[in-house]
């Protein structure tokens, strides 16, 4: 006879109760439905979604808090439809704030931000004080750009909490997309004193005063924002653009590493990585580097700006105006690329479209330093009256002087363009007397006509290609139908520049070399 005795463990534990939810005889019976809410919490938290679906999968019986982790397992999973299912009925099972806060959320994420707001205001009957909804409201009505309903909730929510860093990021961005700066730059540094260990927002600090080229104040920020989170990434990036704006290449490539690292396939990195090898003159690294980013972000506007002002110093001036073509397609009110684009053009022999070129580029910035050094020299070059040179090189030095003496706005101009202004026969003019001067003041006369030297080759290129290029705001389009916009004045439209000019000059060049050589001497003395 067989003494052994096997102790099983209860049926309790090994399968559901078969019968209702809440039928046990004694409150703290572990038959009821509510006994594994627990393990179902600490599986979500461990982020093993695929066991807490089976475990829900074989229970037959499912109370409110399964629905509810079900729900969330979904969302996280990317099935918001059906996680909005699933809160839904959690909602009308038991009508919690929870529940209709999770409601609101899933009809956010699917973009219904009309109903989600809806659902928020509902949320917001139940309590007063609560800072979640009152950010999430406006975000939803930053969405929908109703920027003053926005500012409004984010205020009350930064009422409420005021150490969330979430509303103060948000409130920074509004003020940023409203063209308001400063007062973007104090509630971040708002928020920065409330987060003293934010670098988030320190970045943001540092981000503002590097376009106002206050670059101490950015640095600053940055190291800040590093020495809380040195892994931050972009505070890595943009403590190297400050680098790399003061020349020194080699740390920002140092620096570049640790992006590269963790993000392998970011195109502002391979971007960047090339302009420090073009600043170091290794052309072959920089053009490769240049193209892996252009592969990655073929629509990145600087990528293809970069590229063409390589290629133009590398003399390929073919492949620069095919980079500039597709960087005025994708933006064609970038002033920039028209005026890189007109270089090109002068040196394809190309002289009327690149006057085009110039003429858009200084109509959608008149100011612009370079462009008119550029087009002053193209005009020397062409043989253009000395009126019309005297007047664009005037205009460049009354510009040149207004971006060396601001303090908003500050840039920095390489004074080599002073330089070649001065060898082209119009140096800078003399500062003016002070008022209590009883010398005459007199108008800077206009100088002779100047005798340019025997190079015919046109000097554009000397401005761009010692630095990187500008972050100017704006890009070009010489077309009148998509452009209408931009000239309100009476003034004469400029035609669509035509390519096939130098396409055709490609096709003569081909003919000329099966040419005799007797024409030579003949071609010689005419381009003389």
């Amino acid at each position: 006879m067989d003494t052994t005795t096997s102790t099983a463990p209860p049926p309790s534990i090994l399968k559901p109760s078969a019968g209702p939810m809440g039928s046990s005889k004694w409150p703290n019976d572990l038959s009821t439905n509510d006994k594994y809410n627990w393990l179902l919490h600490v599986m979500y938290g461990r982020g093993e979604y695929e066991r807490i679906q089976q475990f829900i999968r074989i229970q037959s019986h499912k109370n409110s808090y399964m629905t509810y982790i079900q729900a969330l397992v979904h969302r996280q999973e990317g099935r918001i439809v059906e996680a909005l299912d699933l809160f839904q009925r959690s909602v009308i099972e038991t009508p919690t704030l929870i529940n209709i806060k999770q409601v609101a959320k899933s009809l956010a994420l699917l973009g219904r931000y009309r109903v989600a707001i809806d659902a928020y205001k509902e949320a917001l009957t139940r309590t007063t004080n609560d800072w979640e909804i009152l950010h999430n409201l406006g975000l939803c009505h930053m969405q929908l750009r109703e920027f003053t309903e926005a500012k409004q909730y984010l205020l009350q929510a930064l009422q409420i909490s005021e150490i969330q860093e979430a509303s103060y990021l948000a409130l920074g961005k509004l003020h940023l997309i409203e063209g308001e700066r400063d007062e973007a730059e104090a509630v971040f540094e708002r928020g920065a004193r409330r987060n003293p260990e934010s670098p988030t927002l320190f970045t943001h600090i540092g981000l503002l005063a590097f376009e106002r080229a206050h670059y101490t104040k950015a640095f600053e920020c940055f190291g800040i924002a590093l020495t809380f989170s040195p892994t931050y990434i972009p505070a890595i990036m943009a403590a190297c653009q400050v680098i790399q704006k003061h020349g020194d290449a080699d740390v920002a490539l140092s620096k570049y590493r640790i992006v590269y690292g963790k993000k392998p396939e970011c195109a502002q990195v391979w971007n960047n990585i090339g302009m420090c090898f073009f600043s170091k003159k290794k052309f072959v690294a920089a053009v490769s580097c240049l193209k892996r980013a252009n592969y990655l972000a073929p629509f990145e506007l600087y990528i293809l700006y970069n590229l063409a002002l390589v290629h133009l110093y590398l003399q390929q001036n073919a492949s620069a105006a095919i980079f500039l073509q597709s960087a005025i397609r994708i933006n064609r009110k970038h002033a920039p690329s028209y005026a890189l684009f007109g270089v090109a053009l002068s040196k394809l022999n190309d002289p009327d479209n690149a006057s085009r070129a110039y003429a858009y580029s200084l109509k959608l910035d008149p100011v612009d330093p370079v462009a008119l050094l550029n087009y002053g020299i193209f005009q020397a070059n062409t043989g253009v009256s000395p009126s019309q040179i005297n007047a664009t090189m005037q205009q460049f030095h009354q510009c040149y002087a207004e971006r060396a003496a601001s303090a908003t706005n500050q840039r920095e101009l390489d004074t080599s363009m002073l330089e070649i202004a001065t060898k082209l026969g119009y140096p800078a003019p003399p500062p003016a007397p002070p008022p209590d001067s009883k010398s005459l003041l007199a108008a800077f006369p206009p100088p002779p006509f100047p005798i340019l030297s025997t190079s015919t080759q046109p000097e554009e290129n000397n401005v761009r290609s010692s630095s990187p290029p500008p972050a100017p705001p704006a890009v070009f389009s010489p077309s009148v139908q998509r452009d209408e916009d931009l000239s309100k004045q009476p003034s004469e439209e400029i035609p669509v520049v035509k390519t096939k000019i130098y396409d055709d000059a490609r096709h003569k060049q081909r003919r000329t070399k099966h040419q005799p050589v007797e024409s030579s001497d003949a071609d010689a003395v005419q381009n003389k």
